[in-house]
């Protein structure tokens, strides 16, 4: 475990898992007490990642085994290394930060210590598919990142929520049901489902098209691509604004790390029969969701329809298997989580103080919310790939990786398509903050404490990792010269 003595990934995995009950129950004689508890309980996680960052930025990596299912030769493992690094963070800090907003967001909510309770479960499932390295963990991590989801949104989302819920979950279960079969395949093939000892066994015998097949669709309707997308604009626009930060923000990039993780890092020689493919559905989705963005009137379901989007973005420079495509790739999921976990929040505090989310009916807010209108501002400005935001490193490297892999055309329709980003954001913010005001303003004010904070946060790592990102690219392009084919 490369010097590290205590088992700091179990401790991370399994914390909130742990605390769950711990905080449901507490919840019922002292919601402090319990906001506290769940608090704690995801600040760990995001603790230990930070803790580890010299270690994976040095090159090693953090590796804990325990025997899980000696029959099926089926271990416990859990990975932290150059891969499953920027995963983690993102994971675990807006995991945390989304705990932090939660207690001020929900607190009149019904059934409030159960919301809680899930919201960590929720957490803890998406830690452990990025750890988990064998694909049964993996996929048992997977479905335990949907149940907790499904419940939050059917009963804490708004419009209708349990129709939603249930296509949600209908939707996400059929992806990884998909995924299952490609990993039961993988197993009758080799005999193990340890992914070090697929990276070696794995040949290129024509079954592991059709396993790349099913492990595709189920990463791709976890990330929204076009025509998988339909699930996605209904439950991230109707769920709890926490869960649409976390569903928008987090949850999504699970399926690029399965990209990055299996397709690429164990079938990276059959990427090249399907490159012109996965690049104009990625294309697609770009297009598409900019398109249906620009012409929504709910605050939320503009940002949901953004995501699919920017999904096309990262899986576009996944898809170039240039170094540098990878790494601007990798590098936008957390961009893209960061800013979107952002604008999320922002939106939030317009339904909290103003219970309003139309920009048809808001208007005039920038004099009386100045924090909440400098993180939109500065949330979309980065996901439309302005400098010196974090969204135009990353974006910038995609597109020279599509260059440099000979995408040419393909690069520069991606190019084009961030005027319609910027478009629909610019216009979004103006209606928003800057347009005559549609009501009484005097009893308008900004976010509270509590939800004020996270955003905070987020506005600090959308500016700094604009120019101040060498440390965390450091770790991504060690992962994307390993991917790299050409």
């Amino acid at each position: 475990m490369d010097g590290v003595t205590l088992p700091l990934l179990s401790i991370t995995l399994f914390t909130q898992l742990l605390f769950s009950p711990a905080v449901y129950l507490s919840m019922k004689r002292s919601k402090l007490f319990g906001d506290l508890l769940a608090i704690v309980a995801s600040f760990i996680p995001f603790s230990i990642t930070i803790y580890l960052f010299n270690t994976i930025y040095n090159g090693l990596s953090i590796y804990e085994e325990y025997w899980w299912i000696p029959a099926f030769k089926l271990k416990l493992g859990l990975l932290l290394d150059s891969t499953s690094y920027p995963f983690s963070l993102l994971i675990s800090l807006m995991g945390f930060l989304a705990t932090i907003y939660s207690t001020k967001y929900m607190e009149h909510e019904h059934g409030y210590p159960t919301y809680m309770a899930l919201l960590l479960m929720f957490n803890a499932g998406m830690i452990g598919v990025v750890l988990a390295t064998n694909l049964f963990l993996l996929y048992i991590f997977w479905e335990l990142m949907l149940i907790p989801s499904y419940f939050l949104i059917a009963y804490w989302g708004t419009g209708k929520p349990r129709i939603i819920g249930f296509k949600y979950f209908i939707f996400t279960h059929a992806g990884a049901l998909a995924m299952l079969f490609g990993i039961i395949w993988i197993y009758v093939l080799y005999g193990t489902l340890e992914i070090p000892q697929l990276s070696i066994l794995i040949t290129s015998s024509p079954e592991n098209f059709y396993i790349f097949i099913l492990i595709f669709i189920g990463a791709a309707v976890k990330m929204a691509i076009f025509p998988f997308h339909t699930w996605l604009p209904d439950a991230h626009a109707e769920a709890p604004t926490p869960i649409s930060v976390l569903l928008s923000g987090v949850m999504i990039k699970t399926g690029a790390y399965v990209v990055v993780r299996i397709l690429i890092g164990l079938y990276s020689s059959i990427m090249p029969s399907l490159t012109s493919l996965l690049i104009i559905l990625s294309l697609i989705s770009m297009i598409w969701g900019g398109l249906m963005a620009m012409v929504q009137i709910d605050v939320k379901r503009l940002l949901a329809y953004s995501s699919i989007s920017q999904m096309g973005y990262i899986l576009f420079g996944l898809t170039t298997m240039d170094s540098i495509g990878i790494a601007g790739g990798i590098f936008h999921i957390l961009n893209h989580g960061f800013a979107k976990g952002l604008l999320f929040m922002c939106s939030g505090v317009l339904i909290h103080i103003l219970n309003e989310r139309d920009i048809n009916k808001l208007g005039g807010l920038a004099s009386r919310m100045p924090l909440t209108a400098i993180a939109m501002l500065l949330g979309g400005l980065s996901i439309a790939g302005t400098p010196p935001l974090g969204g135009f490193a990353s974006e910038w490297m995609i597109f020279g990786g599509g260059f440099n892999s000979g995408l040419t055309i393909y690069t520069a329709i991606a190019i084009a398509n961030t005027a319609i980003t910027a478009g629909y954001y610019l216009r979004m913010i103006r209606a928003v903050f800057f347009l005559q005001p549609k009501h009484d303003l005097s009893k308008v004010h900004d976010a509270p404490i509590s939800m004020a904070m996270p955003m905070s946060i987020l506005i600090l790592l959308v500016v700094i990792l604009g120019f101040l990102n060498y440390p965390i690219i450091t770790i991504i392009s060690r992962t994307a010269s390993q991917l790299a084919v050409i």
